[in-house]
């Protein structure tokens, strides 16, 4: 199946969704569910708030396209932190005692966001979505989930289509229903003193699956991955 093809299932059966008000405690609904990306908006490449260093990591990875190359998350590496937050596939949060657990379908690793810590763990490897720990503010439909990462590692996409992802990267979201649970949105707030000169900010609209969807088994590896399957596909090989 294609990448319009998947998206337009999705979409059809993000149609679907049921009304999520009130419970009958009054409570209003958790981040619990699946969801499909409505919108997103982070700004455009050429308004990018990025330094010199940026700005040639930049221009070497248009020259590695425009020879052919098929990079970052398209040759089958991990989408990672924020790509997967914001793509075509459908993303589930799980809220458990102490832990949010973020799994997404084009992404072979379960985030976890630790709400129980108030520092990150020192002396881990770096990673692709690098360490979340979170807590909640306000109450009730109001609750907003902050989420705090940092340890990334250098391989991901550095300017990929929705952001900064290097070692030096720090990113902050907060996550807030509206509609009554029926959407979500994201704010995503990145800092970076080796690639950004200021804070970047990019915000994210969500829509609530139906309770009964399921998320569709994505192995990029199989059958030459997506390098074989974008190849000579412009929109599957450069990012942006």
């Amino acid at each position: 199946m294609t990448r319009s093809a998947l998206f337009a299932a999705a979409a059809l059966l993000a149609t679907t969704a049921p009304a999520y008000a009130k419970t009958a405690s009054g409570r209003a609904p958790g981040l619990t569910g699946m969801w499909l990306l409505e919108a997103k908006d982070f700004g455009k490449e050429r308004t990018l708030p990025l330094t010199d260093a940026a700005k040639k990591v930049q221009a070497d990875a248009r020259k590695a396209i425009e020879a052919g190359d098929v990079i970052g998350n398209k040759s089958c590496a991990p989408n990672g932190v924020p790509t997967m937050m914001a793509n075509e596939f459908a993303t589930e949060f799980l809220e458990t005692p102490g832990r949010v657990t973020i799994v997404n379908e084009a992404s072979p690793l379960v985030r976890s966001v630790y709400l129980n810590r108030t520092r990150h763990t020192e002396g881990l490897e770096p990673s692709w979505n690098g360490h979340s720990i979170g807590h909640w503010e306000g109450q009730g439909a109001t609750r907003t989930l902050v989420i705090d990462t940092v340890n990334f590692n250098d391989k991901a996409n550095l300017l990929g289509f929705i952001g900064v992802h290097s070692s030096t990267t720090h990113l902050v979201e907060r996550y807030h229903l509206e509609d009554g649970g029926k959407h979500l949105v994201g704010e995503f707030t990145f800092t970076d003193p080796r690639y950004l000169t200021k804070p970047w900010v990019g915000v994210v609209h969500y829509k609530r699956l139906p309770q009964d969807a399921e998320l569709w088994e994505y192995a990029c590896e199989v059958g030459g991955g997506w390098q074989e399957r974008f190849k000579g596909d412009p929109a599957g090989k450069a990012p942006g």
